[in-house]
């Protein structure tokens, strides 16, 4: 029997495989970490001489606490398949899977009984469509086209599934990351055996399938191997290429055989085998090699296309001989993951929430395709009153703008609460945001972000974000991780990488830097007492908080029982002026949250009923309700941080991460996640009576 090729690709998270890379060099500790530190969101201050007569809000047992918004719409597109009805199906980073049943025009989440949301590759039975999902908890099955999902783990020993693929009999095979190997099923995934006889290397990144069902394994480091006998034994295919690091493999009609290389391990570039795996030669004319080959896929009219970890994609029609770079409208350049349908329409997944785009004409032009993809990360959020004009609805506030931060696409906006969100990105050169201070007087916004293609820093708008100009001045040359205004309205910005504070008393048109007495230049959070004081959390350096009196001239440190040094959110409770520090655990030791009564002079471990070890993000509401966001969803204090309770109900993924919290004017939280964008609480976290909202400048009558 021919094999019936169910076109996707899976993709080794690029951090992923750094880390490893790291491990084998020896010094795995300093590679993990840095690019995706926690951030942390700065706290909405309300308006001095603000009154509010508030109590708590009540949860009706129905409802979810939290509801997730319409945006913003984007992910990270990890691995693609499509079945032979034509639907698409996309595996992403934090939110699941996603189906679209119209070939990409729309997407809906599909992910009941998917308890792990991380999916690393999706591979599809091209006779019973029957769907396998890989994920660091294992593989999970749907016999319903994605409408429900359930664990098929008995033997898999070895969770972490990067790789799948089918054979022509429906045997499936799972390509793990933790040394496991091959896996192989043969039915349909109820039980698991081991097939490593040979397998030398069991790094297992990328599967591939040829009509005769010979299985190709490539790995981290070890090359790539071969089974002719349904995997019973495995034969190294490494001639010219020993040690090599492959990250992807597709096969095309003549059964030649490409491979994706990555420059960190070598070889780079593309390589080809005409002889069923038993040579390679490099086939890379036109081919940037600079960047890994996350994703290889052949189309059934003959072409052949290669994702760039950097580079967008590019394209051969003569088996790789030549290549063609085709990124006409392709905005997203870190390219993981390939699928194609019988029409030979090819679809996209980018990383850093780029999302899907869909080419019909081959590769020539691209056109995003994220509607109803809400798979996100949200990393800093803001609020803006203004005063319009109030629009009649449940669900509407309109003198609340919400802005939001992504991690890779830049900012949005959204007018409405969340039903609708607007990229805006005029001048922001910065894609990668991960921090938020807006002015209460002016409403001008700042957003801080990493350095990625050489641009990050800070970014100032002076219109609500219809426009952004950078602000660094040659002065700020490093990531910027935390946003704080005083109330002179001078701005702090924390850097890592060692650069510290750096204050602007001009509105950013200046900076400097004040890094006096600051022992660690790691900053990660900051916050601004009413009366002025600035604490600095930082991380790496085992000193936790510092403290300035004078307006960021002098720090001292400030981490009297202090047992958890990362600091990755502070909030200071207006209400008493008590200090929370939300932590990180190192080796999975310490975390949680800690409280200082006393300015900051003493800290104490403030846990009980909080079970997170990584804070991200703190926000404390009118009535002093603590929230914090973290690892595992977000928990809430009424008393001041003595007890938590877990209040994640209605977020997706259930436990997943938080990255940023704000509390609006009316009351309602608001949250980033990793994977699933913003989401809002069903009711506000406090009850009325609120503060009036400002009421819009009559507009003068026309003269008669």
């Amino acid at each position: 029997m021919k094999k019936q090729f169910n076109h996707s690709s899976a993709f080794l998270d690029p951090h992923l495989r750094i880390g490893l890379f790291a491990f084998l060099a020896g010094i795995v500790a300093a590679m993990f970490g840095d690019a995706f530190a926690q951030q942390r969101q700065t706290r909405p201050t309300r308006t001095a001489g603000q009154k509010h007569n508030v109590k708590a809000a009540v949860q009706r047992p129905d409802q979810g606490f939290w509801a997730q918004t319409n945006g913003p719409q984007g992910g990270d597109g990890i691995a693609l398949a499509t079945n032979a009805s034509g639907h698409v199906f996309v595996g992403t980073q934090g939110g699941g899977i996603f189906r679209s049943t119209d070939n990409g025009e729309t997407w809906t989440g599909v992910n009941s009984g998917l308890t792990a949301t991380n999916v690393r590759a999706l591979a599809i039975n091209a006779v019973s469509g029957h769907i396998f999902a890989g994920t660091f908890s294992g593989v999970f099955r749907s016999t319903d086209n994605g409408d429900s999902w359930t664990p098929v783990n008995n033997g898999l020993e070895f969770p972490s599934v990067i790789s799948l693929a089918i054979n022509s009999s429906g045997d499936i095979f799972a390509g793990t990351f933790e040394g496991g190997g091959v896996y192989r099923s043969t039915d349909n995934g109820d039980n698991w055996t081991l097939i490593d006889n040979g397998l030398t290397n069991t790094y297992v990144t990328a599967l591939a399938i040829n009509s005769s069902d010979n299985i190709f394994a490539a790995t981290f480091g070890g090359g790539a191997f071969r089974s002719t006998n349904n995997g019973g034994s495995w034969t190294a295919l490494n001639t010219g290429v020993p040690n090599a690091t492959f990250l992807s493999l597709a096969i095309n009609a003549s059964g030649y055989i490409f491979a994706g290389g990555d420059p960190l391990g070598g070889p780079v570039g593309v390589l080809r085998s005409t002889d069923n795996g038993d040579s390679w030669e490099p086939v890379n004319n036109g081919l940037n090699t600079g960047n890994g080959i996350n994703a290889l896929i052949a189309t059934p009219n003959g072409y052949l296309f290669a994702g760039s970890y950097g580079d967008g994609v590019f394209r051969s029609t003569d088996d790789g001989d030549n290549w063609a770079q085709v990124n006409n409208d392709l905005t997203a350049v870190f390219v993981l993951s390939f699928a194609t349908n019988s029409a030979g329409d090819v679809f996209a997944g980018t990383y850093f929430g780029g999302g899907i785009f869909r080419s019909t004409d081959h590769g020539d032009t691209w056109v995003e395709k994220n509607n109803g993809l809400i798979a996100t990360e949200v990393r800093a959020i803001g609020m803006e009153s203004i005063p319009i004009p109030r629009v009649r609805g449940p669900n509407v506030n309109a003198s609340n703008i919400i802005f939001a931060g992504t991690y890779g696409i830049g900012m949005f906006r959204s007018n409405d609460n969340g039903q609708s969100w607007e990229k805006i990105n005029n001048g922001l050169l910065a894609q990668y945001e991960t921090s938020l201070a807006i002015k209460d007087v002016g409403g001008d916004i700042f957003v801080g972000a990493d350095f990625v293609g050489g641009a990050g820093g800070v970014f100032r708008s002076t219109d609500h974000g219809d426009s952004w100009v950078e602000i660094n001045h040659d002065v700020i040359q490093t990531d910027v991780r935390a946003l704080a205004i005083n109330p002179s309205g001078h701005i702090f910005a924390g850097t890592y990488f060692g650069g510290g504070v750096f204050r602007s008393t001009d509105n950013g048109d200046s900076w400097t830097a004040v890094n006096n007495g600051l022992g660690c230049g790691n900053i990660w959070s900051l916050a601004i007492s009413p009366g002025g004081e600035i604490f600095a959390g930082t991380a790496g350096c085992g000193t936790g908080v510092y403290r300035s009196t004078d307006n960021g001239d002098s720090w001292t440190v400030a981490n009297t029982g202090l047992t958890s040094t990362d600091v990755a959110a502070l909030a200071i409770n207006a209400s008493n002026g008590h200090i929370f520090a939300g932590t990180h655990s190192i080796m999975g030791e310490g975390g949680g949250m800690f409280r200082s009564t006393d300015n900051g002079g003493i800290w104490t471990e403030q846990n009980s009923g909080f079970t997170a070890l990584d804070v991200n993000t703190v926000a404390i509401n009118s009535p002093g309700h603590i929230f914090a966001g973290a690892d595992g969803g977000v928990f809430r204090s009424k008393n001041d941080g003595e007890n938590w309770s877990n209040s994640s109900s209605g977020l997706l993924p259930p436990g997943g991460n938080v990255w940023a919290l704000a509390i609006d004017s009316q009351g309602f939280a608001l949250a980033g996640t990793a994977g699933g964008g913003v989401f809002r609480t069903v009711q506000p976290t406090v009850r009325g009576p609120f503060p009036p909202r400002p009421r819009p400048t009559p507009r003068p009558r026309p003269t008669p």
